[in-house]
């Protein structure tokens, strides 16, 4: 059409808060306020290169070529508006296409930026999600999210920021300024006070605060997801992937708390800000960023968040090819160490930083690595077997393998897959050779020497290894604590399962070795104290059920354990498990009802078990109580020839402990390899 034009532009909205009101109060002074808002706000929008479109009855209409100059006339025009107190505005701006036509402007970013002013608080500023990734990197700007919201006629929700910060890139002179000539005298006196007044502040600030908005002593972080803003919302591996592999550098830090991926990651999609997640997870530092790709480059924006004030320590926008994320990497995790004032030790400095590889190679990683965590590991398999492919020395995908192929063998029970299982420890090998400061290689092997190969004390040394490497990995300490559990290491199981709660305190694991601990150290009480937070926590985990059951059995309250169990049998039959079978089986038998004791037996043997059961397990615990000694050794021989996961329990199972002199339990206990853990 003749006289019209489309552009991106920067529009403005600004409204004179409760004028409706005042017209209906005091008809002249509204009228006095209208022509007053006009005189402010023109002079401004013009020295800022902006255009004045047009005025809709108490609000003004503007554009600006630039986002800057948009928001620094907003501050500015906010700046007179708050000085003189005669009223207050309400200013939205929004980043988008319009069209021009004549004198008027036209299009959705018009009408998002006139709602986005409906929603703002008197005396703000507020701006849409393209406004504040436009100004993120810009020093003079600070943002703090306030919501998503839903506004009229506008289609998808809209993240809404507002300014808090004002800016010194812009000081025009305003008409309400004094314009008085000083004299020499008086201008010298004048500078003298500045002098003075900014001397005391600056000293003032130099005794009293600390390095980066005074968060010197901070020893806390989480870091929250990236946002995927591809445009085809396929690149979750990848922001996903970031934050993990943040997560998994910083860990390495001792003396700093890094928030679990579990705990972090809870908030994914959520709508909250991150200065309301930080007082949740209870750190003072949030790392928060978004990821776009298109083609070979990628736009990564990260900011660091002061939970204490909201404010922003740290933003940064990259705009990078795909293979610069490495770089990425460690410019985030390097400002997050600076930030924090962290000193890194020397054995600490070279783990922070990511070995570099094809950008190609990488993204297979990290899709094996989004998989491995959906527990889907014959994909994560796939995936990271072409990243090997594509580059054989690199560590990372060699771990994930391993640690993909162990539990794909502990879950299946294929035990007897010989070629997997060396395969898998190869896999573990290569990558502690290629990175020996890689703490899951060392995680992996320590895994596989624990449930596959049976050596504890190869197990227990590489999870000392892993640990040292990086004392904070939440995945890291749960493994190795359930390790000692099931070694009869009580205390120290306790205390890494309450570092686990600490650090990652929306994993139910942490519970479970706490509980468990104290279960087995007779210390009941305790135990069900984490039983009652976990089940809170964790509705939906049946764990906590089983652990309650347990408790009350090994403290002897067995009428209890047959009222809770038979509750769930009425409920759920198939949801009961073989352990809670045995148990409810010895109750009868320990509160005299053997008829019923030896219902619940046959009901147990006539499972039709499946490779992973514990069928057999679970009789010789039932036939040591009844004490037929010889049924259960034959049940724990066919137990072990099986390998069903309860024979772990052998070594702390109090319902053989008065068998444990018999010579066919020590066998058994020799066999397994107990006796080699010292």
């Amino acid at each position: 059409m003749p006289g019209q034009t489309r552009q991106l532009a920067a529009i403005m909205f600004t409204d004179i808060v409760g004028y409706t009101a005042l017209m209906g109060n005091d008809e002249k002074k509204a009228f006095a306020i209208l022509s007053e808002n006009r005189q402010l706000q023109k002079p401004i929008i013009e020295q800022l290169n902006g255009r004045l479109i047009k005025e809709l009855g108490d609000g003004v209409m503007a554009s600006f070529n630039t986002v800057s100059d948009a928001v620094n006339a907003a501050i500015k025009i906010q700046e007179d508006c708050n000085a003189h107190k005669d009223f207050q505005l309400r200013i939205g701006i929004h980043l988008g296409e319009v069209v021009f036509e004549n004198d008027d402007v036209f299009g959705d970013g018009v009408n998002l930026a006139s709602r986005i002013q409906t929603i703002t608080k008197p005396g703000c500023i507020y701006v849409s999600q393209a406004v504040h990734d436009n100004i993120l990197n810009k020093k003079d700007f600070v943002t703090r999210f306030i919501s998503t919201q839903s506004l009229k006629n506008v289609k998808a929700p809209v993240k809404i920021y507002e300014v808090i910060k004002e800016t010194n890139s812009f000081i025009p002179t305003s008409r309400f300024a004094a314009k008085i000539k000083p004299k020499p005298k008086t201008l010298l006196g004048f500078l003298a006070i500045i002098v003075l007044l900014a001397a005391g502040y600056f000293l003032v600030n130099f005794l009293t605060t600390k390095k980066v908005d005074s968060i010197t002593d901070v020893k806390s972080i989480a870091i929250l997801p990236f946002t995927d803003m591809s445009p085809g919302k396929d690149q979750e591996y990848l922001s996903d992937g970031l934050a993990d592999e943040i997560i998994n550098s910083i860990t390495i830090i001792k003396g700093l708390k890094v928030i679990g991926r579990t705990s972090s990651f809870q908030y994914k999609g959520k709508d909250l800000d991150a200065r309301t997640i930080g007082e949740k997870l209870n750190v003072n530092i949030i790392v928060e960023g978004s990821i776009q790709k298109s083609g070979d480059m990628l736009r990564i924006i990260t900011k660091l968040i002061s939970v204490k004030d909201g404010s922003t320590i740290w933003s940064q926008r990259f705009d990078k090819e795909a293979k610069d994320i490495f770089a990425i990497h460690d410019s985030i995790a390097n400002k997050i160490v600076e930030n924090l004032n962290i000193t890194l030790s020397d054995s600490e400095k070279p783990r922070l930083a990511k070995k570099p590889t094809d950008p190609e190679v990488y993204s297979l990683y990290l899709k094996g690595l989004y998989t491995y965590k959906e527990r889907n590991y014959d994909k994560s398999i796939e995936y990271n077997q072409e990243a090997v492919a594509l580059d054989s020395s690199f560590a990372p995908s060699y771990a994930l393998l391993a640690l993909a192929m162990i539990w794909k063998i502990n879950e299946t029970g294929t035990y007897s897959e010989i070629n997997v299982i060396r395969e898998a420890k190869e896999l573990a090998d290569q990558s502690v050779t290629l990175d020996p400061n890689l703490a899951e290689g060392y995680s992996a092997l320590a895994l596989l020497a624990w449930t596959i190969e049976l050596d504890f004390p190869t197990s227990k040394m590489n999870f000392e290894k892993s640990i040292e490497l990086n004392p904070s990995a939440p995945l890291i300490i749960n493994r190795y604590a359930y390790f000692l559990l099931w070694m009869g290491e009580f205390d120290k199981a306790e205390k890494l399962g309450l570092e686990a709660i600490s650090s990652d305190p929306a994993d139910w694991n942490g519970y479970v070795i706490v509980a468990n601990a104290n279960i087995y150290k007779k210390k009941f009480a305790a135990a069900e104290q984490y039983i009652a937070e976990g089940k809170k926590l964790f509705p939906e985990n049946f764990a906590f059920d089983d652990l309650y059951t347990k408790s009350k059995f090994y403290s002897g309250n067995y009428a209890s354990v047959i009222q809770s169990l038979n509750a769930l049998l009425i409920k759920n039959a198939a949801s009961i498990s073989d352990n809670q079978l045995s148990l409810l089986c010895i109750s009868y038998l320990k509160e005299g009802k053997r008829v019923e004791s030896n219902n619940v037996m046959r009901q147990l043997k006539e499972i039709h078990g499946s490779p992973i059961s514990n069928i057999d397990y679970n009789l010789a615990r039932i036939y040591a109580q009844y004490q037929m000694e010889d049924s259960c050794f034959i049940s724990l021989e066919r137990a072990f020839t099986k390998r069903e996961p309860d024979m772990k329990l052998l070594k702390i199972d109090p319902l053989f402990e008065f068998l444990k002199l018999d010579k066919r339990y020590v066998q058994l206990y020799h066999k397994y390899g107990f006796d080699k853990y010292k």
